[in-house]
This record gives C-alpha cells, sequence and structure tokens, in this order.
C-alpha cells in the first residue's frame, strides 16, 4: 500500500483509508474481519467519529491487537474546551487507546462556528492542552464549506489536517482552491465521500482520480470484504486515469450532476427545520446495494424531529440553491425511499 505524509503531522498514511460510518450496523464479529482484512492489506488510516453510533467502539476493538500499526482518527463536534475534555475522554475509553491519532473539531461549516472553535475557552484551546497532555496527537478541522475550511487553516497554524468531500461529482473550484491553500500550509487533506455516498458508480476510477489529485488519503466507507479488497488493491500502485478512463468516468456520472445534493449547506436553514442536507445524504446512501447502510439510512431518518412531510412548499431552498437543483422534488423523491417497505 502507498503511504503519503499527512502534512504537517508527519504521519505516513496509506492512500486509501477506512471510514468508519457504515460499520455502525455490522455485528461486532464480522467487523473485526473487516478491519484486520484492512490492516493486512495496508491500510493503516482508520477515521470514526462521536456521531457514528458504536463505531469507534467497533474500530477500537478491531485495532488493539495492532494499535501500533494503526493511526486513529476521531472528530466531535465540540465547539468549548468543556466540550472538547469530555468528548475526548470518552472517546478514549471507547477507542480502548491512551492516545488518539488526530482528533477533528466535527462539521465546521458555518463562520459563526469556526468563531466559537477559536475564540477564548473554545473547541482549538481544549485540544491544544490535551495535545500537551498526550491524550492526542495532532488536530484537524472537517466540514463541507471550502471556504470555511480554508479560513480556518489560514487563521490558525495548529490545524495541520482538513477533510473535506471531494469527488468526480462534487469537482468545484473551491475544492480545488482549499487544496492548494492547505499543501500551501503543509496541512493533510483527507477526503470523505469520495464515491458521493456510494452512488458513483466507478468507485474504482473514482478513488484513483481523486488520488491524482495531489489528496494524501481517501476514505471510503466499506461493509464487505470485497470493498476493502478491491479498494485496497488501488493503493497498491497508484496511477492516474487514461484519457478514455476520464471521458467513462465522467459520462458515468452525467446523469447524476443534473440532480445531486452538492452539500454546501447554502439551502439552510429551512424555514421549517427541515434538516435538507441530512435528507439528501440519506436519501443518496439508501441508493447503495447494502443492506446494513440501508436500514441505518431509514433508521436516522425516522428519528427525525422534521422530515420531508413537514415542507410547506415555500420554495425557499431552491431560491438559495447555487446548483439552481429541483431540491423540493428531490426531497420527495428521498422521502420515498427512505420511508418504503424493504
Amino acid at each position: 500500500m502507498e503511504k503519503r505524509t499527512l502534512g504537517k503531522t508527519g504521519l505516513k498514511v496509506s492512500v486509501i483509508g477506512f471510514g468508519g460510518i457504515p460499520i455502525q450496523k455490522l455485528p461486532m464479529r464480522e467487523t473485526r474481519k473487516l478491519i484486520k482484512e484492512a490492516i493486512d492489506r495496508g491500510i493503516n488510516f482508520f477515521d470514526t467519529a462521536q456521531g457514528y453510533g458504536d463505531s469507534e467502539t467497533k474500530i477500537g476493538e478491531g485495532t488493539k491487537e495492532k494499535r501500533d500499526k494503526c493511526i486513529i482518527a476521531t472528530k466531535s463536534p465540540c465547539r468549548t474546551e468543556k466540550e472538547v475534555l469530555s468528548h475526548v475522554n470518552k472517546a478514549l475509553k471507547r477507542l480502548k487507546t491512551d492516545y488518539i491519532d488526530l482528533y477533528q473539531i466535527h462539521h465546521v461549516s458555518k463562520p459563526f462556528e469556526l468563531k466559537k472553535v477559536l475564540s477564548p475557552r473554545g473547541a482549538l484551546e481544549g485540544l491544544l492542552k490535551l495535545k500537551k497532555a498526550g491524550k492526542i496527537r495532532h488536530i484537524g478541522v472537517t466540514g463541507h464549506n471550502p471556504s470555511v475550511l480554508q479560513e480556518a487553516i489560514e487563521k490558525s497554524e495548529e490545524f495541520e489536517t482538513v477533510q473535506f468531500p471531494f469527488n468526480i461529482v462534487e469537482d468545484e473550484e473551491d475544492k480545488f482552491s482549499l487544496l492548494r491553500i492547505a499543501k500551501k500550509f503543509n496541512v493533510g487533506t483527507i477526503i470523505m465521500k469520495p464515491l458521493a455516498g456510494g452512488v458513483i458508480p466507478e468507485p474504482s476510477l473514482s478513488l484513483r482520480w481523486i488520488l491524482q489529485q495531489g489528496v494524501d488519503t481517501v476514505i471510503p466507507g466499506m461493509v464487505l470484504l470485497s470493498e476493502v479488497r478491491e479498494n485496497a488493491k488501488i493503493g497498491e500502485k497508484v496511477y492516474p486515469l487514461s484519457f478514455e478512463e476520464l471521458s467513462h468516468l465522467k459520462n458515468s456520472v452525467s446523469k447524476l450532476e443534473t440532480q445531486f445534493c452538492r452539500r454546501c449547506m447554502y439551502c439552510m436553514p429551512c424555514p421549517e427545520g427541515i434538516p435538507i442536507y441530512l435528507i439528501q445524504e440519506l436519501g443518496d446512501k439508501v441508493r447503495v446495494n447494502v443492506e446494513q447502510v440501508k436500514k441505518m439510512c431509514k433508521e436516522t431518518y425516522a428519528k427525525l424531529k422534521k422530515n420531508v412531510e413537514d415542507c410547506i412548499d415555500c420554495g425557499e431552498c431552491e431560491k438559495k440553491c447555487p446548483y439552481n437543483l429541483p431540491v423540493r422534488k428531490m426531497l420527495r423523491e428521498k422521502h420515498k425511499l427512505l420511508t418504503s417497505a424493504p
């Protein structure tokens, strides 16, 4: 497996990492096998989060026998120093480890959130204290708004990594700008949603396309041993797409591009409090032909306080969408997918 240096962290990470969202619905026995297979095939970067159900616990269980060979990254939506202390201590217990290689401030996508994180007694201040104490080794930031993430790494040299969605569909110029700025400041780049939630029909070509953009690691979610093997193979010898392969990849997503939520969240907030972005993402994921993923998405949707049925058809979301997407129509379609019988 090819390794790249994760920016100024100095960590040597596998170019194909392990995204920890979907394993929350796997039995522990299957998860252990999955993680063992990943480690055996050279994957050493494992990404999880406080908000991914029991993912931290499963990552901890799966990596504990080979902790020295694994780089564990987790995160939480901490915004204050007080939250940081609580979140990190709980994560250490769930991960069954004395230290966390990379702790990321999760989902910083609005300017006011970044301001809170950077303020006195904010999350960053708390993480710096924990870093000094040896409980975490490196600090990162994640989000879906490239301009806010760019501001974060420009304002604070303490951010050593940045994690954001990027793929052949979500390939806007602001993503490339963020990559350039990250390289300028030697900030490691971690790519989530590399397969757009699993809906890109050519996963191998998509992963290779992302890696040829100079990112450090890509973290697809995996629930099948076959997925681990196929994705790991891509990382053994990374080479750019040919002209024919790139044309084929672009053609395969051409229909998807016209009705795909880019997760920029400019449509938010909804006047009725409907979590538009989350519903779009759950709906995209439920299309994936993996029963565990479908079940997880439907269960998450069922627990929402507000859903598409609360829409009053005001159209505010469509007025704000920079991609001129038929947001209301898309939400109705996602609602059907998320409420349909198995």
